[in-house]
C-alpha cells in the first residue's frame, strides 16, 4: 500500500518542471544540453546527484540546506540552532551521508479540533536525511533555547518556562508528523519509522527534586531528550549520533525516505533563493565605471537611464568610492535627495550598512507643497539628486525653481572654501521610461540634456531580459517631455550589460480557478506553504489595484484558508512600513511606481485582461518597470492571451507545480 502511495506521488509530478539554482545556464528549450522538458521527479533527482554526491571511498560527508545557519529574531534562540548547527557539520563518521536541513517553514492542514482541514504554518527547526550502511534514516528534531543556571551568559529559564519549553517542543514534533503525513499522502506506516528528538544545548541532563536530591530530568520520556551533556562537546555528539541514530534508530524504505528528501528539497526553494540573492555581484558596465571615474567639473552631471540600469545603486557605490578616497567625511558630507519615501528608506539601510550614513544626509523633495529643505541650513560638498523626473509632476513652476535653487545653493555653500580644492560630486538622475509616463506642465531646463545615457540593464535578470526584450529596446513613441529629441538621436535601445543567466518566469493562467483573486492568493499561499518563500521576500505587483487587489481584500481571502489566529502571510500596501517595520508575515502589495529602484526576491505580477493593453507603449513600459524589480524568482498572473502577446520568445514557462493547496 505504501509503495503504491508512493509510485502515486512520484508520477503526479511526471509532466511538471522545476527550477533549481544548479541549473544556471540559459540553454533555449530543445538544444543539445537543454533540460528544460526533463520531468520534475528527474529534474530533482538529477539536482541532488549533482549537489549532495554520496562519499567516495569510506569518507563522510555532510551537507546543509541552508549553506549557513538561520538567524534567528531572539537571540538565544539563534545560539540554540547555530549551535546544533555547528555540531552536524563537525560530524566525521566513516561512511556516514547526511542531508540536514534548517528552519523550513511549510503549511499543512490540519483536521484536529474545530480546524475542519485549514491551513497551518509551521517550521522545522533540522530535519536529518542519513545513508550509512545501507540504512535510511529520517530524523526530527525541536531545538529549544530555555537555560539551567550552569551556564554564563545565558538567560536563565525557571522550572515553569522549562515545562513549558518541552511541552510547546512536544506539540510542534506532533503537528510535524501530522502535517507530513497529510501533505505526503503516504499514510502512518511512514511516520511510525521517524525518529523524533528534542534538543537542549543549553539545559544540562539533571535536576533537582523538592528534597533537593540530583536526578534525571525527564527519564520518563525515555531518549527523546537530548541535553548540553551530549551537545556540549563534538566528541560526545558523534557517539550519540552514531549509537542513536545510526545503529539504533529507526529506519525507513528508500522510497518512503525518497519522497521525503525530494519533499524537503522543493521546500526549500526559498532557502535556495537567499542564496541566489546574497551570492549576486552588482557587476558593474563599462559605461558604469566610465561615470564613477568621471572627475567634477563644479557643474551638474545630468544623467539618464532606463529602470534596471543601475542608477540607485550607482549614487551608493559613488559614496562609497568618496569615502574611500577620503572625499566624504564629517567637514565634507553629502545631501541624497529622492521623491519616494520607499527608495529613502532602502538608501537608508544601504548606506548604514556601508558604514558611511553618518557623513551623508537623506532628503525628499515635494511637487505640492514648498517646503524643501525647511529647518535645514547646512551646505554640502556633494548632492545626489535621485528621481529627478518626479519633479516634473508638479504643477506649481515657483515648486520646481525653488527646489533646484535650493539644491544649487546648499552645493555652492559646501565647495565656497577654498578654491584650490578639487569640487564636489553633483548628480541628478533621471530615470527615461518615468518620465516618458508623465505630461508635465513645467518641465525644469537643467534636466533637458543629458551627459550621460545608461542603455546597459546591469541586474542579473537575463531570462527577464530575453522575455522582456521587446519592452526593453523599442523606441520611445514620443520622447519625454523633460528630454530633447536630438540628446537620443544615438540612442540604439536597452541591452543587457552582462550575459548572466537570472531567475525564471513562470506564467499561471488567472483564468484557472473562479476569479483571478483566488488564482493569485494560491499563488501566494503555495509560495509561501510549500517552497519555503518567506512572506518578507515576497511584492505582489497588481498592474492595476482595482478593488480585487486591495490589501484588506486579499488578506480576507487568505484568512479563508487559514486556522484562526494562525501565523499566515498578510499583505501590506504601505512601502515605508514594509521596509522599516514589518512583521516575517508581511508581504508587499503596492501601487508600481511606489517601488520605484527597489528591488525583492519573489516578485508576483498580476495583469487583468480590461487593464492592460499591448498596443499601448504606456502600457507596455509599465510592465517593464514591473519586470525589473525582481532578483530572483518572477510569477507573472495573466490570461494566456496576455502571456502570448508578452512571451513572444516562448521563453516563460507554464507554473511548475501544482495549484492545490496542501
Amino acid at each position: 500500500m505504501c509503495n503504491q502511495q508512493a509510485a502515486k506521488y512520484m508520477t503526479s509530478t511526471d509532466r511538471e518542471q522545476l527550477y533549481l539554482p544548479a541549473q544556471n545556464e540559459y540553454v533555449p528549450t530543445g538544444g543539445p544540453s537543454a533540460r528544460g522538458d526533463l520531468p520534475l521527479d528527474e529534474e530533482i533527482k538529477r539536482y541532488i546527484e549533482q549537489e549532495f554526491p554520496l562519499p567516495e571511498g569510506n569518507k563522510c560527508t555532510v551537507y546543509s540546506v541552508p549553506k549557513h545557519p538561520v538567524q534567528r529574531m531572539e537571540h538565544q534562540a539563534s545560539q540554540a540552532e547555530c549551535h546544533v548547527f555547528n555540531c552536524l557539520k563537525e560530524l566525521d563518521i566513516p561512511g556516514l551521508w547526511l542531508v540536514f536541513f534548517q528552519g523550513r517553514s511549510y503549511g499543512g492542514k490540519s483536521f484536529r479540533k474545530e480546524r475542519h482541514g485549514k491551513l497551518m504554518m509551521r517550521e522545522h527547526d533540522f530535519v536529518f536525511f542519513t545513508s550509512y550502511n545501507g540504512n535510511k534514516h529520517v530524523t526530527l528534531v525541536e531545538v529549544k533555547s530555555t537555560c539551567d543556571t550552569s551556564y554564563n551568559g545565558m538567560k536563565t529559564s525557571d522550572a515553569k518556562m522549562i515545562k513549558n519549553s518541552k511541552r510547546s517542543a512536544q506539540h510542534q514534533l506532533r503537528d510535524h508528523i501530522e502535517l507530513l503525513e497529510a501533505t505526503t499522502e503516504l499514510g502512518s506506516d511512514f511516520s511510525r519509522n521517524l525518529n523524533c528528538y528534542i534538543f537542549w544545548p543549553f539545559l544540562s541532563s539533571t535536576t533537582r527534586d523538592p528534597q533537593n536530591n540530583t536526578i534525571l530530568r525527564w527519564k520518563e520520556d525515555g531518549k527523546l531528550h537530548v541535553f548540553s551533556d551530549t551537545l556540549g562537546a563534538p566528541t560526545k555528539f558523534q557517539q550519540w549520533f552514531q549509537d542513536e541514530i545510526l545503529e539504533n534508530g529507526k529506519s525507513m524504505s528508500a522510497e518512503h525516505w525518497d519522497v521525503l528528501l525530494k519533499r524537503f528539497i522543493i521546500l526549500s526553494c526559498g532557502a535556495y533563493v537567499d542564496e541566489i540573492h546574497y551570492g549576486m555581484l552588482a557587476l558593474l558596465s563599462q559605461e558604469q565605471v566610465d561615470l564613477l571615474n568621471r572627475r567634477p567639473t563644479n557643474k551638474p552631471l545630468i544623467i539618464h537611464g532606463a529602470a534596471g540600469t543601475g542608477k540607485t545603486m550607482l549614487i551608493v557605490r559613488k559614496l562609497q568610492q568618496l569615502h574611500e578616497e577620503g572625499l566624504l567625511h564629517k567637514d565634507a558630507r553629502a545631501l541624497y535627495i529622492c521623491y519616494w519615501p520607499g527608495i529613502r528608506c532602502d538608501v537608508v539601510h544601504k548606506l548604514e550598512t556601508l558604514g558611511i550614513s553618518d557623513f551623508v544626509d537623506t532628503e525628499r523633495f515635494f511637487i505640492s507643497i514648498d517646503r524643501f529643505l525647511k529647518g535645514n541650513s547646512n551646505g554640502y560638498k556633494h548632492v545626489f539628486m535621485d528621481e529627478s523626473e518626479a519633479i516634473c509632476m508638479s504643477f506649481e513652476e515657483n515648486t520646481i525653481t525653488h527646489t533646484f535653487q535650493e539644491l544649487l545653493k546648499r552645493y555652492h555653500m559646501g565647495n565656497s572654501n577654498d578654491a584650490t580644492e578639487e569640487p564636489g560630486v553633483m548628480w541628478f538622475l533621471v530615470d527615461i521610461n518615468q518620465a516618458s509616463l508623465f505630461l508635465p506642465k513645467h518641465s525644469p531646463n537643467i534636466l533637458k540634456t543629458p551627459d550621460v545615457i545608461l542603455t546597459k540593464v546591469v541586474r542579473s535578470t537575463g531570462t527577464i531580459y530575453r522575455a522582456f526584450r521587446q519592452f526593453y529596446q523599442e523606441p520611445f513613441p514620443r520622447m519625454p517631455a523633460v528630454v530633447k529629441l536630438e540628446a537620443y538621436q544615438n540612442l540604439q535601445g536597452i541591452t543587457i550589460a552582462h550575459n548572466v543567466s537570472g531567475p525564471p518566469i513562470y506564467w499561471v493562467d488567472s483564468n484557472s480557478q473562479e476569479s483571478p483573486l483566488q488564482v493569485l492568493v494560491s499563488v501566494i499561499l503555495d509560495l509561501c506553504s510549500t517552497k519555503g518563500i518567506r512572506p518578507n521576500d515576497l511584492c505582489v505587483l497588481p498592474f492595476f489595484v482595482n478593488s480585487n487587489y486591495k490589501v484588506d481584500v486579499i488578506n480576507h481571502e487568505i484568512q479563508k484558508h487559514f486556522v484562526e489566529q494562525a501565523f499566515m502571510p498578510q499583505a501590506l500596501a504601505n512601502v515605508e512600513s514594509f521596509l522599516m517595520t514589518s512583521k516575517p508575515y508581511h508581504f508587499l502589495v503596492p501601487w508600481v511606481l511606489r517601488v520605484k529602484g527597489l528591488e525583492f526576491k519573489v516578485v508576483v505580477i498580476v495583469i487583468d485582461d480590461d487593464d492592460f493593453d499591448f498596443g499601448d507603449a504606456e502600457d507596455r513600459r509599465k510592465v517593464y518597470i514591473m519586470v525589473s524589480r525582481c532578483t530572483c524568482l518572477l510569477v507573472l498572473v495573466s490570461s494566456e492571451a496576455i502571456k502570448k502577446s508578452i512571451d513572444k520568445g516562448n521563453i516563460i514557462k507554464d507554473y511548475p507545480f501544482s495549484m492545490k493547496l496542501p
